[in-house]
Parts: C-alpha cells; sequence; structure tokens
C-alpha cells in the first residue's frame, strides 16, 4: 500500500514535453492517420479544469488526442503499463499519468485526480469503458465514472475518435490507411448535470460516448486500404456461423475461412463482410460477435459444457504472478483448459484451479494477455503470437458469470484505461 501511495504521489507532467510531441511525433502521426480534429465553439473557449472522457478503439488513443489537443491531458492508464520500469518512469515523469488497476477500487487514483482537477486546475483523461471494443461498437462505461464526475462537479469534455476503429482494430496488429477524426463534442458543463443522480449521470454519458463503427462507416463510406484487411479476425471471432465449430476459423490476408466447413468470408476495403455461403448474413465484426455471444448463453444454458466436457482445450499460454505495479514473475509455459467449472493452468507436477465465483478484475491487455485476480494475487497468461485469442477466454467467462453465477453487480467498479 505504502509503495502504491508513494508511486502515485510521485507523478509530474512536463509541458514543454507535450509541446515537442505536438511538433515532431504528432506531425508524423497526422501524416500516417490522416488526422484532423473537430471543435464545438464551447470547447474552444473553455479553460481547465474539466475532464476528457473518450471511446477507446485504438492501441494509440491517448497519444492520438494528446498530440492533437492544444493543453496537456494526463491520461488514467491501466497499471499493465507501469510495470515496465523504463514505459512506467516515462508515464509519470514525462506525462503525468494516473496508473489504476483493472476493475479494482483505488483511493489513491481517486485521491489523485481530485488533487489533479481542484489543485492544479489541470486536464484528467479518462476511456471509461476500460478496455479498447473488439467490435467497433461501444462498451459499457465503468457506473463510477458517473460518480467521480457527480463528485467533481467540472465540465466534462466529450470525445468521439471517429474512424479509430477501421484504422487500427483491436483484432489487427496492421494500420490501415484511411481516415481518422478527433470529434470533441459541446462540453456537458456541471450545471447541466447538477441535482442528478449516478444512475441519470451514468445514461448522460453513455449516450454521449456511444459510438457504432459500422454504422459511422455506412454513412461516411471512408476507404481503409491493405491487403490483410481479415488478418487475425480469429482474435474475436472464434465460432463459426455455419457449422457451429468453436475455434475453427483462420485469417489469411482479407478473408476468414473456416477448417472445418470452408466457410469462406471476405472484408472489404469498407469493413464489411460477404460470403458466396448461403445463409450467412453477417455484414460486420459487430452483428457476427453478437451472434457468437448469443450463441455462447444457450450452449451454457442447454449445459452443453457440462459433464466435464472442455469448453477450450490444447492452448499453452506463459503463465506468471504478481500484484498491482509490481513486476511479475513468470513460472514458464503451462498448459491452459477451460470448462464450465473454472479455469485450470497445468505446469508440469502442478496444477492450478480457478473457479470464477473467486475471479476478480478479469480482462485482456493487448491480445493475447488475459489477467485476473484470485486471492488478491494478480495472475496472468500470456498466449503465444500470432494467432491465440484472449478474447475468447474473456466472452466466455463473462457469459458464464452471467448465466450460472448469476453476477448482475457492476462489473466495472474502477476507472481505468487500459490503453494497450
Amino acid at each position: 500500500m505504502a509503495d502504491q501511495k508513494s508511486s502515485q504521489s510521485d507523478i509530474r507532467v512536463i509541458p514543454g514535453f507535450f509541446t515537442f510531441a505536438r511538433h515532431t511525433y504528432g506531425r508524423i502521426l497526422r501524416f500516417l492517420y490522416k488526422m484532423t480534429i473537430s471543435k464545438s465553439e464551447g470547447l474552444t473557449r473553455l479553460e481547465p479544469p474539466y475532464i476528457i472522457l473518450a471511446n477507446h478503439v485504438n492501441t494509440f488513443d491517448p497519444i492520438l488526442i494528446s498530440v492533437m489537443y492544444d493543453k496537456p491531458i494526463q491520461w488514467v492508464a491501466g497499471d499493465t503499463l507501469f510495470r515496465n520500469p523504463v514505459l512506467g518512469y516515462l508515464l509519470r515523469k514525462l506525462v503525468g499519468s494516473i496508473s489504476k488497476s483493472k476493475s479494482r477500487s483505488d483511493y489513491h487514483t481517486i485521491k489523485q485526480i481530485t488533487q489533479i482537477i481542484r489543485k492544479n486546475k489541470g486536464i484528467v483523461g479518462l476511456f471509461p469503458e476500460g478496455q479498447r471494443t473488439w467490435d467497433g461498437i461501444s462498451l459499457p462505461l465503468y457506473y463510477s465514472t458517473a460518480k467521480l464526475v457527480r463528485m467533481l462537479k467540472v465540465p466534462v469534455v466529450i470525445c468521439i475518435l471517429e474512424g479509430g476503429y477501421q484504422t487500427l482494430p483491436r483484432w489487427s496488429n496492421r494500420r490501415r490507411p484511411g481516415k481518422l477524426v478527433l470529434s470533441f463534442k459541446e462540453p456537458i458543463m456541471p450545471e447541466t448535470y447538477a441535482g442528478k443522480s449516478n444512475d441519470e449521470i451514468y445514461s448522460l454519458l453513455t449516450d454521449a460516448l456511444n459510438f457504432d463503427a459500422h454504422e459511422f462507416q455506412r454513412t461516411h463510406k471512408i476507404r481503409f486500404k491493405g491487403r490483410r484487411r481479415a488478418e487475425y479476425l480469429e482474435h474475436v471471432l472464434y465460432i463459426c456461423p455455419s457449422c457451429g465449430s468453436v475455434v475453427s476459423m483462420v485469417s489469411d490476408k482479407n478473408n476468414l475461412t473456416c477448417r472445418h466447413c470452408k466457410l469462406d468470408v471476405h472484408m472489404d476495403e469498407y469493413g464489411f463482410l460477404s460470403s458466396e455461403k448461403e445463409g450467412f448474413s453477417f455484414t460486420t465484426v459487430a452483428e457476427w460477435n453478437s451472434w457468437q455471444l448469443n450463441e455462447i448463453e444457450k450452449r451454457i444454458r442447454s449445459g452443453y459444457w457440462n459433464n466435464g466436457k472442455p469448453i477450450f482445450i490444447g492452448d499453452t499460454a506463459l503463465f506468471g504472478s504478481g500484484y498491482r505495479e509490481q513486476q511479475l514473475a513468470y513460472f514458464g509455459e503451462a498448459d491452459v483448459i477451460m470448462d464450465i467449472n473454472g479455469l485450470t493452468v497445468v505446469q508440469n507436477d502442478k496444477i492450478f484451479k480457478f473457479s470464477y465465483d473467486k475471479l476478480e478484475s478479469v480482462s485482456v491487455a493487448f491480445q493475447r494477455v488475459f489477467e485476473f485476480y484470485y486471492e488478491n494475487t494478480l495472475y496472468r497468461l500470456k498466449f503465444p503470437p500470432p494467432r491465440s485469442s484472449a478474447y475468447k477466454y474473456l466472452s466466455m467467462y463473462e457469459c458464464i458469470q452471467e448465466v450460472l453465477i448469476g453476477n448482475t453487480s457492476d462489473p466495472n467498479p474502477g476507472i481505468i484505461a487500459e490503453n494497450a
């Protein structure tokens, strides 16, 4: 606890670094992403302190916003990034980033945000979805964001990254040349939400941040060129809608194909899907993923995976443990098995069993890193590149939690920007 307090209080921001970054790295990013910025009239007149809430679609979202904005922004970032000593030092000493453990309440994070807003009269940036979207649809916000807004009583600036998902989808390793617009909406002033309940503020923020990347594309028709547009799409789409096989999809360049039934799906330059297979009706990654999640729920409810039948088997991962920002200790490679009762990790003669009812802060970092807390210890499964999917474990766990364990509590009690 003392180490956490010390690290949080030892952050600072160097305004000159932001200016330097905008005129150097910022110019490169503007060229690569064809970035433009759209600001409301109210925002141009707004002076700090205030908070910025943005949708989270791209690995570099905080950087993209910071290099295009004319004032320093101190971002709340996942402690995954701070476990790297060099990166952690740079985040704290140059840009004043605030560390936050995923989905875990953190008094010192809230205290640091409050100090930046009330004492330093600064700007704090948050990604209240908590992680980057996998399919282009906005995720549920952290409920505590509404509580924070109500407590701080400062203006709220909403930033929507239009075209960010298609530029670099979470499931892909390749940037697609296209167009990215940072669209800043009219600030939500304190008098707008004064007297409102947490639920009402949460609804207000949800509506403001809601964004469908595919509907945006249907209207704007921006071309995102590339020769490997569908590559690694199996990170998110792992159930075949034609034959129902699990983990049977494999990508190659602009196509995604099922190894079992040979369903072949093409992704065009606008990010839309098509297939000559009769009965295939999905036009977007989101439509396919929505069906996939519903299919998981049906199978769980029907007892499809009961009687010890494994859901996922045959995966290996680098297994390690730690706590918050501490550097992880890795034990070596291990076999990973997921069934309806829990997660089993087998390493040589050691067997680690993790029941779902005791898992906390379950999340995916980057693309292939599955993390969770179990009895107050952080565990990490780092799956090998390039096609391993950590999302399949996360989506399956969340559905099991909802259907079998009946976890209806707020899944997002903390405030966190994954930035990964």
